[in-house]
């Protein structure tokens, strides 16, 4: 009798009181780089003969005639011969004149004689705050009298390399389209139940570039790089406090994909769920101790209590001395600290043992019950399975981070890793930080 009624009314006395953790600070969290590749099709180069065109006809109405008084009355050029090398690109130009005369009395020989022409502009291309500029396609300011026969060609051909650059200008110009997807990247994206992603922009740099050839319609392909602090937020909505774009920096080499590192938490909630579910077999697990008393586990708890957690453990058994035909109930509380296993992506408590109270009373009361197995089969099955909740918000994570952001701003993301890096006790439940990797990009519709 006096066993089963000490296995009724022993969970108030043996109780192990919750208590707040101390606070661990975790350091900065680091940042990771996102890349946004931009494919900016380029002035259609035929545009630049046109240019040319346009210009000798302005000469030849101009009071000057700068251009007519220096090759004749008749000037044509063969097709423009474009060369294309990493981010530069070249034109090369065969000109052709007729009908330049010295005096009144050479202009008859002069009329018929075709002279030649060879010259060449080239500049590389290049990043300028949000646009990209051909710096040596500019026209020079070279004095007549100080021209060659090939500056005279050059000069020619910068008239249509000029325009060029400046129709790039326009044609390149990204600052709005980047204001609106750094604005649109600070908004918190819900992944689940009260759970959230908030990135936080730092700047933005310019990287690889290079010039997909086309002797008609080039392109220019830049990945931009984005660097920005992700963190995942558990609980409400996160407030946000916008940042407005800074200047564009310098590109320094890194890595590729991306790296994220993150805070994550795990509420005990959550972590009380893993370990009741079906496939950890602790419900009604067999626990060691006499064979007549038919002890078996019911169910366990975790809450927090300081650096530690409480395991609740509740035992169902069958006293020698029964009354009823229902089960005795005894509970009794363990301690533990959380290990992570990064191989085995599990959290386990290896050094659980009785708490003082729960340990004095399983020796003077209840000594049927086999302490060290019952320690031990707990310490064997109280495992939870990060790893494969890890997998779920990891597949949730590619579902939620591929998406529209804005008309001109979509995200991509391929998760190909997560893994929890530490894990400790704190408040709420069990925290940790989470190392991603994959590949990243913001998608800008130009």
């Amino acid at each position: 009798m006096s066993l089963s009624l000490a296995g009724c009314a022993t969970t108030s006395p043996l109780l192990v009181p919750p208590s707040p953790s101390p606070d661990r600070p975790m350091g900065k969290l680091p940042p990771t780089k996102l890349r946004i590749p931009i494919v900016i099709i380029l002035p259609n180069l035929q545009q630049i003969e046109t240019h040319l065109a346009d210009a000798l006809k302005e000469d030849e109405k101009s009071v000057g005639q700068e251009l007519t008084k220096k090759f004749g009355t008749k000037v044509w050029w063969d097709p423009l011969d474009w060369k294309f090398n990493d981010t530069r690109m070249t034109a090369k130009m065969h000109l052709h004149y007729q009908g330049k005369a010295n005096s009144a009395e050479e202009e008859a020989a002069e009329e018929a004689a075709e002279k030649h022409l060879h010259t060449s502009v080239g500049s590389a291309l290049q990043w300028k705050d949000w646009h990209i500029e051909a710096p040596d396609f500019k026209e020079n300011t070279v004095e007549a009298e100080a021209e060659t026969e090939a500056k005279k060609g050059e000069k020619l051909l910068r008239k249509g390399t000029s325009k060029f650059n400046e129709d790039l200008k326009k044609v390149s110009e990204m600052e709005n389209k980047f204001k609106e997807a750094w604005d649109q990247l600070q908004e918190p994206i819900l992944l689940g139940d009260g759970v959230w992603l908030q990135v936080f922009p730092h700047h933005l740099s310019v990287g690889d570039t290079r010039i997909i050839p086309d002797p008609k319609n080039p392109r220019m392909e830049t990945v931009f790089e984005l660097y920005a602090v992700p963190r995942v937020i558990i609980g409400e909505r996160p407030v946000t406090k916008k940042v407005k774009l800074p200047p564009l920096q310098n590109y320094i080499k890194g890595g590729e994909g991306f790296h994220i590192v993150t805070d994550l938490n795990i509420k005990f909630d959550q972590i009380n769920e893993l370990l009741m579910a079906p496939k950890t077999g602790i419900v009604n697990m067999a626990l060691p101790g006499g064979e007549d008393y038919n002890v078996r586990l019911k169910g366990v708890r975790i809450y927090g209590a300081g650096e530690k957690v409480v395991v609740e453990a509740k035992v169902d058994y069958s006293p020698l001395l029964n009354m009823s035909k229902e089960p005795a109930h005894l509970t009794v509380y363990l301690l533990g600290t959380p290990i992570y296993h990064e191989k085995t992506q599990t959290i386990d408590f290896p050094d659980m043992d009785f708490d003082i109270k729960s340990s004095d009373f399983l020796v003077q009361m209840v000594d049927f019950l086999d302490g060290n197995g019952i320690k031990a089969a707990l310490r064997k099955n109280a495992v939870i399975p990060v790893g494969k909740d890890l997998n779920t918000l990891r597949r949730q994570l590619d579902k939620m981070l591929n998406r529209k952001l804005a008309p001109h701003v979509a995200l991509k993301i391929k998760v190909t890793s997560m893994k929890l890096q530490e894990a400790y006790v704190s408040k709420n439940g069990i925290e940790g930080r989470v190392a991603i990797d994959g590949d990243g990009a913001v998608d800008l519709s130009l």
